[in-house]
């Protein structure tokens, strides 16, 4: 068996592992019944999965099958709601299994990039540790 571990997503789940690192947004893969998702636990509280409906889902080495992706939105009172299904029988069928309307949708969810800090305040923070030390 398969450890649920980031080396073990699908491939095509690495561009929302991705955007979940550059957004410090903590994720885990998890097993619900037989299907493996992918879970981020956002700032506030709240947790959005994402799942495919191919046969092993998140973490199969080589999913087949799969026609599209859902993503549900749960509160940290318990409500949740699907935000996005593209599967077979979804509103957003259409799209099948592209991956940039689920990366849009996770845009509109997840918190701001951290801003990266000026080299200038880099090298002043470096210099004032620096001058502590001496």
């Amino acid at each position: 068996m398969i450890p649920l571990d980031a080396r073990s997503l699908a491939p095509a789940y690495h561009p929302i592992a991705d955007l979940a690192r550059h957004r410090s947004v903590s994720f885990h893969l998890a097993i619900h019944g037989r299907t493996p998702g992918l879970h981020l636990h956002l700032p506030d509280r709240s947790t959005i999965s994402i799942t495919d409906d191919g046969i092993g889902g998140a973490a199969a080495r080589k999913p087949s099958g799969s026609t599209g992706w859902t993503v549900t939105r749960t509160l940290a009172t318990g409500q949740h709601a699907t935000v996005y299904d593209s599967t077979i029988f979804g509103p957003h069928h259409h799209l099948g299994t592209d991956i940039d309307p689920v990366l849009g949708v996770l845009h509109r969810y997840l918190p701001p990039a951290p801003s990266p800090r000026p080299a200038s305040a880099r090298r002043s923070s470096l210099l004032s540790r620096l001058l502590r030390l001496t």
